[in-house]
């Protein structure tokens, strides 16, 4: 069966899983072709497509010689800026196949990830240097997290964000600085990488691999790590997998405070609940505002913190 989350994940696409609009059998993402935010639907058990506002009334591609109102390849492509062939890859790794049949082989991991062409670091560029400070982002974070930019293509105008666990690159993302993309994180695809983003953990070898930290913040996505220092970590926005529950098992690590966006509170409560019969020291944060933990920065969180009670299972 087709897995369409994890294939938005391996494209860099954002998605909503709940709330207004969203259907309970969807996820929805901003439509390429009309820019309405998060109202194009995917269904997550046969992957059929329709935007809400547009419905798809005016665009049309052809295949096989006919005119073919969009579907969830052409979805895929116009949405992630990537190569057909690319976005094919992702989409038969997570279930989907080809309307021929064809003898292909599965396609996995990397043995070796390398960044986009053409990078080089974010201190270097003075739009994606504006865009940090203006965040409260300085160069001390720059090179602390090895924050780079390319001229590729695919990359331009975003922050490329390398993943490393145990001193080795395993992944990257890449986040807007223009607020111009309709998804402000581009992943890498997952055949270009060692790890999933789902098997790792941001800034793992400061919180957990070499400094052995007794307590971390579970976050959801790099900006809150540097907000929050070098004791936390971050999910990419998507649920806390098997393989990132058990890093954090096999840490040490006795207690942790978990820490999502306001509308992603559901998934925090989850993580806790995969970690509580192992964990006894857990705290979910609720956020009020709208505000991430980027936003409220590493003071206001520990003030929250300590106003909030240990989990319960």
């Amino acid at each position: 069966m087709i897995d369409v989350k994890s294939i938005l994940d391996d494209l860099g696409i954002d998605y909503k899983e709940s709330g207004k609009n969203v259907s309970t059998s969807d996820v929805n993402i901003d439509c390429p072709f009309c820019g309405a935010d998060k109202h194009l639907a995917i269904n997550v058990r046969n992957g059929k497509t329709n935007c809400w506002v547009c419905n798809f009334e005016d665009v049309n591609f052809t295949w096989n010689g006919e005119a073919k109102r969009p579907n969830l390849a052409k979805v895929l492509v116009e949405s992630s800026g990537e190569k057909w062939k690319d976005v094919k890859k992702a989409m038969e790794e997570w279930g989907w196949e080809p309307w021929v049949d064809s003898n292909k082989s599965p396609y996995s991991q990397s043995a070796v990830c390398r960044l986009p062409k053409n990078t080089s670091p974010a201190i270097d560029d003075s739009l994606a240097l504006s865009y940090l400070l203006k965040r409260g982002f300085g160069t001390d974070t720059i090179i602390r997290y090895n924050l780079m930019c390319s001229k590729h293509e695919s990359y331009k105008a975003r922050i490329i964000i390398p993943i490393y666990i145990e001193g080795k690159l395993v992944n990257y993302t890449a986040r807007d600085y223009t607020g111009h993309s309709p998804n402000r994180y581009k992943n890498a695809p997952s055949f270009y990488t060692i790890r999933r983003l789902n098997e790792a953990l941001y800034n793992y070898d400061s919180a957990i691999g070499k400094a052995r930290h007794k307590h971390i913040y579970l976050l959801e996505g790099p900006t809150d790590v540097w907000a929050m220092g070098e004791d936390s970590v971050a999910v990419f926005k998507s649920s806390l997998s098997a393989q990132q529950r058990n890093m954090i098992l096999a840490s040490g690590i006795t207690s942790v405070t978990i820490c999502f966006d306001r509308d992603a509170y559901s998934r925090a409560v989850s993580a806790a609940e995969e970690l509580s019969p192992f964990m006894p020291k857990i705290k979910v944060i609720h956020l009020d505002s709208h505000k991430d933990v980027a936003d409220l920065g590493r003071k206001e969180i520990l003030y929250i913190e300590k106003r909030t009670e240990y989990f319960r299972d």
